[in-house]
């Protein structure tokens, strides 16, 4: 963890995150050998990262440590594989952790300068455990090992309670209040961002069904909303500190003429100035990517729904579009959107974000296939875009040449006016902005094979611009094979971006011809397999003599790795350690009077129900914005009003 400076309300840990304490803390307290192995791993690990560990931490690492040490040393001094003075190694090391445990506690908080027996009662740890670190630090004899053994058990459940739990209580306080603060203005931005996507639709809609001014629209509640709208767009400009970031978008405002008849599309161009200003806000907005893209994928109106997809289906769309594209109008209402999304480089997301919905199979299907159509126009925005920087370079090279002065943004405009009267089939494809670049994953040869290899019904809706942009660049042949190969994988026909009309009169090969070619090159394989059996070697010498036959029923999997079936026998090699499995890992006392280190009865662990986990874990709460489809809602009204014009 690197800190700029010291600061009082930070705690330095050893642990990444709060999941990889709750690991550690639940693999402990699990009953399992191999778990609590892990742990202690980790709990080595912790120590090597931070040496003075927090005090329950420290003396969970000293307990587990010995009685993981009892466990593998007791069966082998029960059958006399290790000497007998290795149990008086365990009671040293158990009164240790146990010395150790007790030194620790008796330094912490309002315990100071107090007796240890008075500390352990104020604390619930019994008495005779600190007489066992008495006779084990002053007495000529250490404690057996069986009362050693019940005392760490019974102080490993006390640091259940007192440390894991209590620490498990302080950070699910923590991370609730911080989560709660977050969620509200997580929720708040999303409110704030949603709310000026509907503005926008719904003036859009009304626009699109013919009203001029906003005084004239029938829904007074949103005749307030945008004079209230012009009210703050006035006192922004007024405004006479504000940030460099801000002014970009404030000139925008000042250029919107505040007039007596307030028109709605000068309330729409304040708004596309206040999206715009949302969108490049460098302030602490929480997942401000994820509020901007999820606001536009659950609006109707940009994954349009069968009610609003005959408002812009219009006669005059019907004419001009093809099959399988968005309507013209659709793509002019969300043009300034798209592009602002450019500018702040979440365009790419965006696009990521629709593939993602396409594969999604429990997705409805209208919204996979609009997901799909959103696709295809923005891959013909970019590759309009590179045709269009390619003229650009060139127009502005020309012009160098000549000394005429131009203006970037009138070059552009040039430059839009040459591509869209050259390239016919590019006319009412989206114009982006000329001086971003291409994102590089749409390029990539790899990022498209991925795409055809997981093509699904919808791929073919948006496959073949992608295939204009990928680099190397795709001849005609290829791409026209790759598109066929997708129709027929998917059943489906795809769109011709590129306006080409060659169509491939291939043979189609079916399952039954497959499997009479491959009938045919079995027998041709059978045939040299015979004749290479009649060729014979030249002697029959075996010029290694370390390498033996073994015979047809010999079980290789009993074989160790790296071991000959004939060295088993043998004293060339050491013996594998054997491992005895079991049905279950979980070490569990076959009698009351059994104790076995370092494994507690779960029953006297009372504190593990009262913690929420998931508020620890900070496994945050997607709070959804609730729609009201009514009355109230501006949007919906806005649906149902031009709706009624048509």
């Amino acid at each position: 963890m690197a800190l700029s400076g010291k600061r009082e309300d930070l705690k330095l840990v050893p642990w990444f995150s709060p999941a990889e304490w709750h690991q550690v803390y639940k693999k402990i307290y699990s009953n399992n050998n191999d778990e609590q192995v892990e742990a202690y791993e980790t709990l080595l690990a912790w120590k090597a990262r931070m040496p003075k560990l927090p005090v329950g931490v420290d003396c969970t690492l000293s307990i587990i440590q010995v009685c993981l040490r009892d466990r593998e040393w007791t069966p082998k001094i029960d059958n006399a594989e290790l000497p007998i003075h290795y149990e008086n190694d365990l009671c040293l090391m158990y009164s240790t952790a146990i010395m150790r445990f007790l030194n620790h506690i008796s330094n912490i908080g309002h315990t100071k300068q107090t007796s240890l027996f008075q500390i352990a009662k104020q604390l619930n740890i019994p008495e005779w455990i600190v007489n066992l670190r008495h006779d084990a630090a002053h007495g000529h004899e250490l404690p057996s090992i069986d009362v050693l053994r019940i005392a760490v058990n019974l102080l490993l459940t006390w640091l259940h309670e007192e440390y894991w739990i209590a620490e498990a209580k302080a950070l699910e306080k923590y991370y609730v209040k911080k989560v709660e603060i977050m969620e509200i203005n997580e929720s708040e931005d999303t409110e704030a961002f949603t709310d000026l996507i509907e503005l926008w639709v719904a003036i859009g809609l009304y626009i699109r069904a013919g009203y001029d001014l906003v005084d004239s629209i029938p829904d007074t509640q949103l005749q307030k909303t945008l004079y209230d709208l012009r009210m703050y767009a006035v006192k922004l400009t007024q405004q006479i500190e504000y940030s460099e970031e801000e002014s970009e978008h404030i000139v925008e405002l000042k250029n919107v003429r505040i007039k007596k008849k307030y028109s709605l599309s000068a309330a729409r161009a304040i708004l596309l100035a206040e999206i715009s200003r949302y969108l490049g806000k460098n302030n602490q907005i929480v997942n401000k990517e994820n509020i901007v893209l999820n606001a536009l994928l659950e609006s109707e109106a940009f994954l349009l729904t069968a009610d609003i997809l005959t408002i812009f289906s219009e006669k005059d769309d019907i004419e001009i579009n093809v099959e399988d594209q968005l309507p013209i109008s659709i793509i002019q209402f969300w043009q300034d959107i798209i592009i602002l999304l450019q500018d702040v480089n979440m365009l790419e997301a965006l696009i990521l974000k629709l593939l993602t919905l396409v594969k999604n199979e429990q997705e409805p299907e209208y919204k996979r296939y609009m997901a799909a159509l959103w696709i295809n126009t923005i891959a013909q925005g970019f590759a309009k875009l590179s045709i269009a920087q390619q003229m650009f370079c060139a127009l502005e090279h020309k012009l160098r040449k000549t000394k005429k002065p131009i203006s970037q943004k009138a070059l552009s405009l040039k430059v839009e006016e040459e591509v869209n009267k050259k390239y016919l089939n590019l006319r009412n494809v989206l114009f982006l902005n000329i001086s971003n670049t291409i994102p590089r994953f749409l390029t990539d040869i790899h990022f498209l094979t991925d795409i055809i290899l997981n093509a699904n019904m919808f791929t073919c809706k948006f496959i073949s611009p992608l295939l204009q942009l990928v680099i190397p660049k795709l001849d005609v042949d290829q791409k026209e094979h790759l598109l066929k190969l997708i129709q027929i994988y998917t059943l489906n026909e795809f769109n011709k971006f590129d306006g080409h009309s060659n169509k491939i009169n291939e043979e189609i090969f079916t399952i039954e011809d497959i499997i009479k070619l491959n009938s045919e090159h079995n027998d041709e394989l059978n045939r040299k397999e015979e004749q290479l059996r009649k060729v014979t070697l030249a002697d029959q010498n075996i010029r290694n003599n370390q390498w033996k036959l073994t015979h047809v029923q010999y079980s290789w999997t009993e074989c160790p790795i790296g071991i000959l079936p004939w060295q088993i026998d043998s004293l060339q090699y050491l013996k594998p350690i054997k491992v005895i499995a079991t049905n279950s890992n979980e070490l569990i006392p076959t009698l009351v009077s059994d104790i076995i280190p370092g494994i507690v009865d779960k029953t006297n662990l009372r504190m593990q129900s009262q913690i929420i986990w998931d508020n620890v874990l900070r496994k945050k709460r997607r709070l959804k914005r609730k729609q009201q489809k009514g009355e109230i809602d501006i949007m919906y009204k806005a649906i149902e009003m031009v709706k009624k014009q048509k």
